[in-house]
């Protein structure tokens, strides 16, 4: 079942398909607070109208067989005590009761097949509330999950467990498990003022640069495929979040605060109100810009609103320009064939209450995760001879760098891509410990 919440934001993904737009664990289990034991009975994710809207979202912010002459009759004792013990260890499966789980997803097409049924996990009724992925976050942040499953950005995800000691207060009771279907890539249609003097990505180095969120993973991967790349640091550049103090995860994870804000001298200035990245760039105070996110209009004046868009004319406008022509393709393949990474933005995360009660959802949804992709990927093929005459050669060239799945899932795939993701967060100043893969995610997942 899908509950509308949210209308989506409008993400770019880097392979052709366009999705809408931790809890610290121990070896032995999950930590959590008591707080987090009691059932969230609030009604915050009503349906009422088809879900959620801005205002309410705010409102809510044996034998032994050697006597001679018994053997057969222990060979068959034998069986039949194998037998019943195989009928009790599969009628105990069997019976394993079916719970069901409340699941908050952004559009992907690659959870596609989950949502509708198609493919569907053995002992767990998903229903699936579709909700967009910043408003998502924002709410895992400010007021806790209110869903049982939740897409999260990875770096915000590092952060909370970074700092839930400080900042939590009892709302950051989850465990991330690694399961990585979108792609942080919209940085690729990053805009620079022509007056910048910027040719290329190398260019960038001593520049202002605006965001919409500075600790979002679009962002650090951004930043780490500078470093990795062009060798700029974080704290080579200005950065400016477009996000307000009250309206941003950066905000939320207290970022902004002088005492507890981001770290290694990267300077970072949140906007007020009235004041865009969009805006500025038009008149020369940026350098350089991701792309605005225009879904809602003018909204720079907007207290309420996330992503603000200051209404500035962001084609045929003399002022800027697109910086890369092929929208980023050639610096991803690139920045993949040098590094060995991948740049997902998005994992899940699971309530501790959760996984201290049924530790085997952890990996039940692995698996039910892993074929929903799998599915979408049949479906795709079969499709694509609808509308295209010639077989797309976009294809080819994106198998030849990444292979024949590009959104590879668990820890062994991604080991590599999740370090440095970790890594990256310690140099743009974000976390201030670093954190290895087996106490960040799920223990059962660990050899996934």
């Amino acid at each position: 079942m899908v509950v509308y919440k949210k209308p989506k934001t409008a993400s770019r993904d880097a392979f052709g398909t366009a999705p809408a737009n931790e809890e610290e664990c121990s070896e032995g289990g999950v930590q959590m607070s008591e707080e987090s034991r009691q059932k969230n009975t609030g009604d915050d994710r009503g349906v009422a109208d088809g879900g959620v809207t801005r205002r309410r979202f705010l409102q809510s912010v044996g034998l032994g067989g050697a006597a001679v002459g018994l053997g057969s009759v222990v060979s068959r004792a034998g069986a039949a005590e194998e037998k019943a013990g195989a009928k009790k260890r599969t009628n105990t499966r069997d019976t394993k009761k079916k719970i069901k789980l409340t699941v908050a997803f952004s559009d992907n097409p690659r959870v596609q097949p989950l949502k509708e049924g198609l493919v569907q996990p053995e002992h767990i009724e998903l229903e699936f509330e579709r909700i967009s992925p910043n408003y998502l976050f924002l709410q895992n942040l400010s007021q806790g999950m209110k869903t049982d499953v939740s897409e999260m950005s990875l770096s915000e995800t590092l952060l909370a467990r970074d700092r839930k000691d400080m900042f939590g207060k009892g709302r950051w009771e989850w465990t991330p498990i690694p399961i990585f279907l979108s792609r942080g890539l919209f940085w690729a249609d990053l805009y620079v003022n022509n007056s910048s003097g910027i040719k290329g990505l190398g260019d960038l180095k001593g520049k202002r640069i605006g965001v919409p969120d500075y600790c979002m993973t679009a962002a650090l991967w951004f930043k780490i495929f500078l470093k990795d790349l062009y060798g700029i640091e974080a704290w080579d550049n200005v950065w400016y979040n477009n996000r307000t103090r009250a309206m941003s995860q950066g905000g939320m994870l207290s970022l902004d605060s002088e005492s507890h804000g981001v770290a290694q001298n990267v300077r970072l200035h949140f906007l007020p109100l009235g004041q865009t990245i969009d805006m500025m760039l038009d008149r020369g105070e940026l350098d350089a810009s991701f792309p605005p996110i225009m879904d809602e209009g003018v909204t720079a004046d907007q207290p309420s609103a996330l992503d603000r868009y200051g209404g500035t004319q962001m084609t045929n406008n003399p002022r800027i320009r697109k910086l890369l022509d092929d929208s980023g393709e050639a610096a991803i393949f690139e920045f993949f064939r040098t590094t060995g990474c991948h740049q997902p933005n998005h994992h899940v995360i699971i309530k501790n209450e959760v996984l201290a009660e049924h530790p085997w959802v952890a990996m039940e949804l692995m698996d039910a995760f892993r074929r929903s992709k799998e599915k979408a990927y049949e479906q795709a093929m079969k499709t694509r001879g609808t509308y295209l005459i010639f077989e797309p050669e976009y294809r080819r060239r994106q198998a030849a760098v990444f292979g024949e799945d590009p959104y590879p899932l668990g820890v062994k795939a991604m080991r590599k891509t999740v370090e440095r993701a970790i890594q990256g967060s310690l140099e743009q100043g974000l976390i201030r410990k670093p954190v290895k893969i087996e106490d960040f995610y799920f223990r059962t997942t660990l050899d996934t």
